[in-house]
């Protein structure tokens, strides 16, 4: 089996972690890895040490984001939400509900009826931080040993995408969000 970033950071494999003890691991591992001690070395060991600093550097940029790491932990369960061929799609509910605030964000902005545009803005951040507490839930149950709750968590990281989407497509004021990818 090949090494997590949990293995390269030393961290429990888990959602819920304390956050210095990943950025102690991550100090530490940076010094023990730094270019500079390898100056001399030869250029196998360089090129060995060169590749784990990438290795923990891509370990931490994942494991430090709440929602990359939750994205992280599923893919290691077999649930990708961001390959298209998974098993984990967008519900038919979430892909309509964004259709309707699209459409209607862009009626707003027709009619040039700021209150309604921040309105919308408001509910998809709200929605946002729901399906943040929703992942967090998923996974304190997760940790606990019930694994279904990982099918609640892919759902909820899914429409952190749309809602996402859906943000950026309102701060650039231009065209319909759904013509690209996700």
């Amino acid at each position: 089996m090949s090494r997590t970033f949990f293995d390269v950071l030393g961290v429990p494999r888990a959602y819920h972690f304390p956050k210095p003890q990943l950025e102690a691991q991550y100090l530490a591992l940076s010094k023990q890895l730094h270019p500079d001690r390898f100056a001399k070395a030869p250029p196998k060991e360089r090129m060995g040490a060169l590749q784990k600093t990438t290795e923990l550097n891509d370990a931490y940029r994942v494991l430090k984001e709440d929602v990359k790491r939750a994205e992280y932990l599923l893919k290691l369960e077999g649930l990708d939400i961001g390959d298209e061929r998974s098993a984990v799609k967008a519900s038919p509910a979430l892909l309509m509900e964004m259709m309707e605030l699209n459409e209607a964000l862009d009626e707003a902005r027709a009619a040039g009826d700021q209150a309604r545009v921040k309105a919308l803005l408001d509910g998809v951040l709200g929605q946002r931080a729901a399906a943040m507490a929703t992942v967090d839930e998923a996974f304190k149950r997760y940790e606990t040993g019930d694994r279904a709750a990982l099918d609640a968590a892919a759902q909820a990281l899914i429409a952190l995408k749309y809602h996402a989407r859906f943000l950026e497509h309102a701060e650039r004021g231009e065209g319909d969000p759904e013509s690209g990818e996700i």
